[in-house]
């Protein structure tokens, strides 16, 4: 049995927020920023054959919006997310605890004196991603839980991975760490 603790943090939940919108859905997040930049170069090169400036202008905007919307919408998503973090004064006082059985994990979320528990067996875990130092176990479309790989006790990052092979692809394994050991905090 190996069990683990997160207490909620802004920048982690920024770094989750952004990963989940840059890696976790995929090409979903880059198709308006692809169509604005193919459609720029298309723009363009016709304004550069027909020697039209207005349409070269029309081209060269819609490239640099194409390239700029990604980091646009990493802006906008953090400003999201600490506007509801403020609106939420309990988001900081929030740990998590999990215990990671055979069948399932066992999740206590405490909020100062208040306690609640759950058990999410591993068929309800729509995917869980590694990363260098933590791991995110998605159950929800966009609903997470962060596991710090340095909080773990009772077992290694490495064997927590092995018992998450059981889902198969589900598992989305960094397999360049395996047998590392992370630094402590």
């Amino acid at each position: 049995m190996i069990t683990g603790q997160y207490k909620n943090d802004l920048g982690e939940y920024k770094r989750f927020s952004a990963y989940h919108l840059f890696v976790a859905r995929g090409i979903r997040s880059y198709l308006y920023p692809i169509a604005l930049f193919v459609f720029g170069v298309v723009l363009a090169s016709a304004g550069i054959a027909v020697s039209n400036g207005s349409l070269v202008f029309g081209g060269a905007i819609l490239l640099a919006v194409g390239l700029a919307l990604p980091a646009i919408t990493l802006a906008l998503q953090n400003a999201k997310v600490e506007k509801s973090v403020r609106a939420n004064p309990n988001f900081l006082r929030t740990h998590q605890y999990f215990t990671f059985t055979e069948e399932g994990i066992l999740l206590t979320i405490k909020v100062q004196e208040q306690q609640e528990e759950y058990e999410i067996p591993y068929a309800n875990v729509l995917r869980i991603f590694e990363r260098k130092d933590v791991f995110y176990i998605y159950i929800g479309r966009m609903q997470a839980l962060i596991v710090p790989k340095s909080q773990l006790e009772g077992g290694t990052p490495d064997e927590l991975a092995q018992m998450f092979r059981a889902l198969g692809k589900r598992f989305r394994e960094m397999k360049k760490l395996r047998g590392r050991t992370l630094p402590q905090e």
